[in-house]
């Protein structure tokens, strides 16, 4: 139940990414409407200003040419416009030839300007220039048989103009695409929280999440955090449960035991004794792996080779330890303990003999300290490694029977770790046999 709600409360994530991209392409589609509408309006309003500036020179200069006595050349000629009154009509190269669009438009918009100049030839065409400019070119019949030619240096283009534009639409887009971005981020972070917290259901004591955000958000924190108090209840009521059934059962298998003293011939009383202590050290077994799903401690300083050294003192002439003399680090002793002794009993069941090493400082683990416990056996299958965390899971199938255990060591081990924050991992080691890895609780004392 945990992973199912850890998996819906880790989706807002992935929400929060897909709706920052909708909303940047939204801006950016906003964006590209924006080009196209201000370089439309860029377009029409230099074609306009254009039409109106050369209509007002035609009519001008139609009206100069008629007085003899002035010379148009000086009259109408400026820094940015040459005008000349010539016999023939110049024409357009060829290349000016083939873009007139832009020219044409202008020369309706001067005929709608001026429409006494509706019916006087006029031509007009454009010419880049080396420098990348562009001058417009033109000529209009005067009424005489000349014609009157000017040229505009460097007419203007109409992106400068959009450019400026787009670049303040780009800011401000991406201005906006930030604040949502922030607002996303900051509306989102209540259900990290939760998602987090959802990982973290099962593996040690309850930590309610902070009841904040919207309305909405408020009422789903208020939600998880009722939701966490029963599946701890539920769990700790099994519990407590199975352990008063596993207290209760001592009675009658003690009766049974004192029993079996009675019983003849000899090898059925050593058969019926045999399974009433089958049965005790799967109480046992049963009882410390559920007192492991709640179980309290609290973090001291303790001294981690002398705390192994306790443990593998239980197997005088199989285990041995390798490491510092001395390691003092803040944990919790009693989870640490109790979990050390259950892999190195697993390893020396199963393996002959265990080495219990300390790695102090390890360059390639920055979570502290490691413990490893090392075995002599033949290493374990895939299959047996991906279950080898589930209770009651015996990883020993090809082996005799009479190694004992009831698959309840390991299962017990990772939840006490877990339980205080603490990591086991368990892997083959090249050249055979397994590697338990330890990295103990960490708590301030």
């Amino acid at each position: 139940m945990a992973s199912k709600v850890r998996d819906i409360l880790q989706r807002p994530r992935g929400l929060i990414g897909r709706s920052i991209l909708v909303v940047a392409a939204i801006v950016f589609v906003q964006l590209a409407a924006s080009v196209a509408f201000y370089q439309a309006i860029d377009r029409q309003t230099l074609r306009e200003d254009h039409a109106r500036r050369i209509a007002e020179l035609l009519v001008v200069g139609d009206r100069v040419s008629r007085l003899a006595q002035a010379d148009l050349d000086q009259v109408m000629t400026s820094r940015y416009l040459e005008a000349e009154i010539v016999g023939a009509p110049p024409q357009a190269p060829s290349q000016a030839r083939a873009q007139t669009g832009e020219a044409d438009a202008i020369v309706r918009y001067v005929r709608q300007w001026e429409p006494g100049l509706a019916m006087r030839p006029l031509r007009l065409w454009s010419e880049d220039q080396s420098d990348g400019g562009r001058d417009l070119v033109g000529a209009m019949g005067l009424q005489d048989g000349r014609w009157l030619t000017f040229r505009s240096r460097h007419f203007p283009r109409p992106w400068p103009i959009a450019l400026r534009a787009v670049a303040t639409t780009l800011a401000f887009s991406l201005a906006c695409v930030a604040l949502g971005a922030y607002a996303l981020r900051q509306l989102g972070e209540p259900l990290r929280r939760l998602a987090e917290a959802a990982g973290r259901v099962g593996e040690g004591p309850p930590q309610p999440v902070a009841v904040e955000g919207p309305p909405d958000l408020a009422e789903l924190g208020r939600a998880f955090n009722d939701m966490q108090q029963r599946i701890t209840g539920l769990i700790e009521d099994q519990a407590r449960a199975m352990e008063a059934l596993s207290h209760d059962l001592r009675t009658p298998l003690a009766r049974l035991k004192l029993a079996s003293d009675y019983v003849e011939p000899e090898d059925i009383r050593a058969m019926v004794g045999g399974n009433v202590d089958e049965l005790e050290e799967m109480l046992r077994s049963l009882s410390a792996w559920l007192r492991a799903q709640h179980a309290a401690s609290t973090a001291e300083p303790v001294d981690l080779p002398a705390l192994i050294r306790a443990v593998i003192a239980r197997w005088p002439k199989l285990a041995r330890y390798e490491g510092p003399k001395s390691l003092t680090v803040a944990t919790h002793r009693e989870p640490l303990e109790q979990a050390l002794i259950r892999l190195v009993d697993n390893a020396v069941r199963f393996g002959g003999k265990a080495k219990v090493r300390l790695v102090a400082d390890d360059p390639e683990s920055p979570e502290g300290p490691r413990i490893e416990v090392l075995d002599q056996g033949p290493g374990l299958t895939d299959e047996v490694l991906a279950r080898i965390y589930e209770p009651f899971f015996r990883g020993d199938a090809a082996r005799a029977r009479d190694t004992g255990g009831f698959g309840l060591g390991i299962p017990t081990a990772e939840r006490l770790l877990k339980r205080f924050g603490g990591r086991l991992s368990i892997a083959n080691r090249d050249g055979g046999g397994v590697t338990a890895s330890v990295w103990p609780p960490v708590g301030e004392a």
